[in-house]
């Protein structure tokens, strides 16, 4: 299969996090618009103490109009690598330094529409510092055990994808496949 030709692309909107355009595309003899959300992609982080408890946030997100529990999530900087990104937003949100970062996953978040691309971290061997959460962030921090972390994404507690994806690459790191 070829690539399709990007002819065009116009910005429609530049916010904070993320900008839209709109590319016009040739696939072969057709040309297509497509919607697209530029985002610089993100890193989430499980945090596992040394108990076996995962520690979750609890925030409220407005396009679900409701409250989630997710792991500590957060936007790549500028040129920040996603590791990084990831350290950041753990000792951020939580509050903690971690000194074993390992990866657990990339992927796209929604590749129909958007670009963002987003690496899971697990993080062990946690050292507590001061946690120092952006101004618009309000939430509150949860610790549960990992297995009952598991129980919640079947009862349809946990709702998040990228928490979903983390919790269970996490358990399976763990041994836990009875859940």
């Amino acid at each position: 299969m070829k690539v399709p030709e990007l002819l065009s692309s116009e910005g429609i909107y530049k916010g904070r996090i993320f900008e839209v355009t709109v590319d016009t595309v040739r696939e072969g003899e057709r040309v297509h618009a497509r919607e697209v959300v530029r985002h610089p992609g993100s890193a989430a982080i499980v945090a596992l103490f040394d108990d076996e408890t995962v520690a979750l946030v609890r925030q409220y997100r407005h396009p679900a109009v409701k409250f989630l529990l997710e792991i500590p999530a957060g936007s790549r900087d500028g040129n920040e690598t996603p590791e990084a990104c990831a350290a950041r937003e753990l000792e951020e949100e939580l509050g903690y330094v971690a000194e074993r970062m390992e990866k657990l996953a990339e992927f796209f978040v929604s590749p129909g529409f958007c670009t963002e691309k987003m690496w899971v971290y697990l993080a062990t061997n946690l050292r507590e510092t001061k946690p120092r959460p952006e101004d618009d962030e309000e939430f509150e921090i949860v610790r549960v055990p990992l297995r009952c972390a598991l129980d919640m994404i079947s009862a349809g507690e946990i709702e998040d994808a990228k928490t979903i994806v983390g919790l269970l690459l996490t358990a399976a790191r763990r041994g836990l496949s009875n859940f």
